[in-house]
């Protein structure tokens, strides 16, 4: 058997490792699927790291309805100002963002503009609510990260970690519009 330089082999090693990766995560792709137009996802695991055990982080998420038909949501989080984080109302089971928005945190609360569908108010009916941020630098200021330590101490319901290994919370309710 010919010997093979240890640095090959590890390079070997590495391409057998993002070769079995490829249906998932891939490797080095970015967070989207082989044709760059999948979605990251999150996987339902049971927690056995304890991200979601501790203080709850969403203290509140109220969405509600305005005269014009427009939904609003409202909510107070345990996060530092300035913490982005987005909105989205969803048909039960369904994939689609039906409406959505990206807010700021600001002494621990946010309040979303008046959120509308593709043709309108959204019709009355049941939602699910989604509320997502990811604690990256993609997403979030140095000061943001900084105050939270780089999102990596946080725990309550909700926590999570992408792929890559970054904090992200993404909660989801069923809200009645």
């Amino acid at each position: 058997m010919p010997l093979v330089h240890p640095t090959r082999r590890a390079l070997s090693a590495l391409a057998l490792a993002c070769a079995l990766q490829a249906g998932s995560a891939g490797c080095g792709g970015g967070g989207r699927g082989e044709h760059g137009d999948q979605p990251l996802t999150f996987e339902k695991l049971p927690d056995t790291t304890g991200l979601t055990s501790g203080a709850p982080i969403v203290e509140s998420l109220e969405p509600s309805r305005m005269q014009n038909g427009a939904v609003r949501v409202t909510g107070r989080v345990h996060l530092p100002d300035g913490t982005k984080l987005q909105i989205a109302f969803k048909q039960p089971g369904g994939r689609a963002s039906m409406a959505m928005a990206q807010v700021y945190v600001q002494g621990e609360r946010f309040d979303t503009p008046p959120l509308l569908g593709e043709h309108g108010p959204l019709p009355r009916g049941s939602y699910e609510m989604e509320l997502l941020g990811h604690f990256d630098h993609d997403w979030q200021s140095p000061d943001v990260l900084r105050a939270m330590g780089g999102g990596l101490s946080l725990r309550g319901p909700g926590i999570t970690r992408a792929r890559d290994g970054t904090a992200a919370l993404l909660l989801t309710r069923e809200a009645r519009l």
